[in-house]
């Protein structure tokens, strides 16, 4: 079974060491889309009102497969 990584950018870059066996490249690209809103989530919080994540999966050879990216901006309506 093929290991793909799954590399975290918010300002600072996260790189998978470790990575994750999986059937196939749909399955990397499915990962990689449910993670990115769960990190999103925890980490809104702790950098204000704008950030952006994405995720870069790579095969075990080191080539990009698959990327996305989820934007959160926050706004007061009432101060």
């Amino acid at each position: 079974m093929p290991r793909y990584f799954f590399d975290i950018h918010d300002g600072q870059t996260l790189r998978d060491e470790e990575g994750m066996d999986l059937p196939g490249p749909e399955d990397a690209a499915r990962h990689a889309k449910t993670v990115l809103p769960e990190i999103a989530a925890y980490e809104v919080p702790k950098d204000g009102e704008h950030q952006a994540f994405s995720v870069l999966v790579t095969d075990e050879d080191g080539h990009p497969i698959y990327s996305a990216a989820v934007t959160y901006t926050g706004t007061w309506l009432i101060r």
